[in-house]
């Protein structure tokens, strides 16, 4: 894919395409000339786009730009780009697909992972990649671990957890991804919780009380501590580098209302019933609206843009058809929601998200600003592909 975009850029700059090959090969010449360190220091620095191009000057600069050294190199040095990618369970289809959202909003398809579970799983960003942990394949839990390399966009299998767990409660902190519940009532303190240290490839145990309830939502905060609220709206904390989980004897003040927590600055988001999006103070966890996103909202609940109801009071007790269907937040500090919409044809869906920044007011008030919405992604009707629901969304800098 991104060996096709090269190639359009040839045509943008009205050159011939041969004689951008030619002036490729000549830096990729000079560049191999150079020492591995001061070569790969160069290489760091060039975007993505222009790396797939160098790439196909030849082989011997293509295993530099593929490699992991680079990969690292690039992080570390503050050069890695940010991507937003999205994966979609499309029905009746059993295998998750993967894609990127490119810069004019639309979902382009990157390679998928045919072994991936369709349901249930967990996901982690570390450094340039994704994890995916565990899930459900033929409504048995699994312990499989794969490991999505956002720079080179390949899959490769990590060493499997010791429990097989689903929809468990996965968290990096300081480096390390912790992985709490999922795996049943056979679980106690000993297994009911592990860690994946990505550096050395290993699991390890982790002693740590196991927890009454299943936890529902979880979020790190900037203490570095677990935080979230479980199945009976009960808040607590866990402290996986000390092994202690707590409860702070607060009760969600919106329960079973909120799905998706993420964390911006100090505020708690979370989109909730009818096409709404919470915020709170997360000591306070009391949840209120986020304001100035009304139009929107509407658009939402009736899955259309056009001849949507004035009176957003009198339109939110009408029957809803649609709801944002998931929420996170991006590399900028904003958030970026989904949802389904039908635009024409009844028998075409259509995916559509929008990013919206945020904004604290005087008296305690938060606003959001639509920075843009779009339809990204079009079922088609002789697809025979029948509905969309979206697994999994994250920003990731490779």
């Amino acid at each position: 894919m991104e060996g096709r975009c090269a190639i359009s850029r040839c045509s943008e700059l009205d050159l011939p395409c041969h004689k951008k090959r030619r002036k490729i090969t000549k830096e990729a010449s000079i560049l191999l000339a150079l020492p591995d360190a001061v070569a790969m220091s160069c290489l760091a620095q060039v975007s993505r786009l222009d790396l797939a191009a160098l790439a196909m000057a030849s082989k011997s600069h293509r295993s530099l730009a593929g490699s992991p050294e680079l990969c690292h190199l690039r992080f570390v040095m503050g050069c890695a780009e940010a991507s937003f990618y999205v994966c979609l369970s499309l029905f009746p289809d059993p295998i998750p697909r993967w894609f990127i959202l490119t810069p004019n909003r639309r979902l382009s398809p990157i390679p998928s992972n045919p072994c991936q579970a369709p349901d249930s799983s967990s996901f982690v960003v570390v450094n340039w990649g994704i994890y995916v942990i565990g899930g459900l394949i033929n409504r048995s839990p699994i312990s499989d671990v794969w490991f999505f390399d956002c720079f080179t966009h390949t899959w490769r299998g990590v060493p499997s957890m010791k429990m097989a767990r689903a929809s468990a409660s996965a968290s990096l902190v300081d480096g390390k991804i912790y992985v709490f519940g999922g795996c049943g009532e056979e679980a106690d303190s000993s297994n009911w919780a592990e860690v994946f240290d990505p550096e050395t490839q290993t699991w390890g145990d982790i002693i740590m009380p196991k927890m009454p309830h299943n936890i529902h939502q979880s979020v790190v905060t900037e203490e570095k501590k677990v935080y979230g609220v479980d199945e009976e709206d009960q808040v607590f904390y866990l402290l996986p580098s000390e092994g202690k989980f707590s409860t702070s004897g607060k009760i969600d003040s919106k329960g079973g209302n909120r799905n998706d927590w993420c964390v911006i600055g100090k505020l708690l988001y979370c989109r909730g019933p009818r096409g709404g999006i919470l915020w709170c103070e997360p000591d306070e966890l009391d949840w209120a609206e986020l304001r100035g996103l009304d139009k929107l909202r509407l658009s939402i609940l009736f899955g259309i843009r056009d001849a949507i109801p004035d009176d957003v009071q009198q339109a939110t007790k009408m029957k809803v058809r649609y709801d944002i269907t998931k929420l996170c937040s991006n590399s900028a500090g904003n958030i970026v929601i989904f949802w389904n919409a039908h635009r024409g044809d009844p028998e075409s869906l259509e995916l559509w998200s929008a990013e919206i920044s945020v904004e604290k007011r005087n008296r305690g008030q938060v606003w959001g600003k639509i920075l843009w919405s779009a339809p990204v992604f079009q079922l088609d009707p002789l697809s025979h592909l029948y509905s969309i629901k979206l697994l999994y969304s994250a920003s990731v800098r490779a």
